[in-house]
């Protein structure tokens, strides 16, 4: 059996699903209870609530990533005897990459890099989705007889014995793959509770549209009624991303704060203090994406390895735990290359990886360094968040630096009805949904030309209710 809640922007999915989770645990039950989120930030937060509900975490409940569940409790396990293949690791390695030989350069293939992974009993976490899918599913293709459907049988039995319930979290960042694959676990081994929101759904922004509409009939799946409150959103500024919303998801505000609704210019004379003090102070601050004196790049990105230097690392340090091992590599070589020349950061980390020298691997580091100084270097004038990047988190100030294809959706100027509810669409949700006070359009002229004049911005942007900010 599989529930499904629909809830909006500061509906409280968090404390709603560690609530849920508080309720159905039962001490004398055996059985693990998984919560699943999509991010890290998402499962710490996750824990979080529970603790408040419960005082403590118990053992048999596990708060984990998809893929990190996935991998675990269906991959490692069952992949040996669903599909004749073992993995026992997984990376998150570069699958395009300039594999340098001397003068001489070429492009290394995605399949040819996967190949070479799974000969290794290594899960590329691109595939985790897939894997798991064709482990659960019986009606996949590659299960064409009696025999193999029966192992997927058996494999489902044994996660029914095993798993009480799953909690899903943030289900509209799922593709249709793994969808699928829970679908699957849902309805013939492991009830599932599922909370989603597909306003919000930015990556995959029709997939889990379409596996409601697809299931509305399903007999096997319970909806709930959809959560119409914000804990969050002042009622004000709920007014306008309500124009992003389906007449029945849209929301009302719990919050007792006004709203306030402003905007900046560039040509104003504080505006870039304005800006690097509320980056600064820990405003979200975000942009569709990195263009002009803006950028998205994070300030702590880490390099990224080729396959061959992940490989030689786990090979020479086999005692520790891979993933640990490459992050901890990642980090160290990220605070060693602003201090130290490119062929000196590449000396010191053969000697503290215990990596011997070869001119190859010389080679494909000097590669990694240069990109990594180079997208360091290339970042502006004004680093900030992707409006990606700011889902799920919220501000008492947010401030959204308008590009010309965000202010056409904002205004939903010319949209056809086939361009409504897609990616852009959604992200301009999103960018109206974190704020719970302040919520300031910054208008740069140098982003706008004359197809599209500031002054035409700021008169669509009074007609919604901003002010200037004084």
């Amino acid at each position: 059996m599989i529930e499904i809640q629909i809830a909006g922007a500061g509906a409280g999915k968090t404390f709603g699903l560690a609530q849920k989770i508080a309720e159905h645990y039962d001490p004398k039950c055996h059985k693990n209870i998984f919560a699943i989120t999509y991010t890290n930030d998402a499962s710490k937060n996750i824990s979080d609530a529970i603790i408040k509900q419960l005082g403590f975490l118990p053992d048999n409940i596990k708060v984990q990533t998809v893929h990190t569940f996935l991998l675990n409790e269906i991959i490692y396990p069952y992949s040996p005897f669903v599909l004749n293949e073992t993995y026992t690791t997984s990376s998150r390695c570069q699958l395009s990459f300039a594999d340098t030989k001397g003068k001489h350069k070429t492009r290394v293939t995605k399949s040819f890099i996967l190949k070479k992974l799974k000969n290794k009993g290594i899960m590329h976490v691109e595939e985790v989705y897939s894997a798991a899918w064709r482990i659960v599913d019986e009606s996949h293709s590659i299960h064409c007889s009696k025999s193999k459907k029966a192992k997927v049988h058996r494999v489902l039995e044994i996660l029914g014995f095993c798993i009480d319930k799953i909690f899903l979290d943030e289900a509209q960042d799922l593709d249709q793959t793994a969808l699928k694959l829970f679908k699957e676990i849902g309805e013939k081994s492991v009830d599932i509770y599922m909370v989603g929101d597909p306003k919000q759904a930015i990556k995959y922004p029709e997939s889990f549209k379409e596996f409601l509409k697809n299931n509305e009939s399903n007999k096997l799946i319970t909806y709930h009624p959809n959560i119409s409150t914000s804990r969050r959103v002042p009622q004000n500024i709920l007014n306008i991303s309500n124009r992003f919303c389906p007449e029945n998801q849209k929301q009302r505000s719990l919050s007792k704060t006004t709203g306030k609704l402003k905007y900046i210019v560039s040509t104003t004379p504080n505006y870039e203090d304005f800006l690097k003090k509320h980056i600064q102070s820990g405003s979200l601050v975000s942009i569709y994406q990195k263009t002009g004196n803006y950028s998205t790049k994070s300030i702590n990105s880490k390099p990224e390895f080729d396959l061959d230097i992940e490989e030689l690392l786990i090979e020479h340090n086999k005692n520790i735990d891979h993933e640990l091992l490459i992050g901890t590599a990642k980090t160290w070589l990220a605070k060693i290359v602003p201090t130290q020349s490119p062929s000196a950061s590449v000396t010191q980390f053969l000697e503290e990886f215990h990596i011997p020298y070869s001119s190859r691997t010389y080679a494909q580091l000097c590669h990694t360094i240069n990109s990594y100084d180079s997208s360091k270097s290339n970042i502006a004038k004004y680093a900030i968040s992707s409006i990606t990047r700011t889902k799920g988190l919220e501000s008492d100030t947010c401030i959204l630096v308008l590009t010309p294809s965000i202010h056409k959706y904002l205004m939903q100027s010319g949209i056809k009805n086939s361009e409504k509810y897609n990616k852009m669409w959604n992200l301009v949700y999103v960018a109206l949904t974190r704020t719970k006070s302040n919520f300031i359009v910054a208008v740069d002229k140098d982003l706008f030309n004359t197809t599209t004049t500031v002054d035409k911005v700021i008169a669509d942007l009074v007609t919604l209710g901003f002010s200037e900010l004084e």
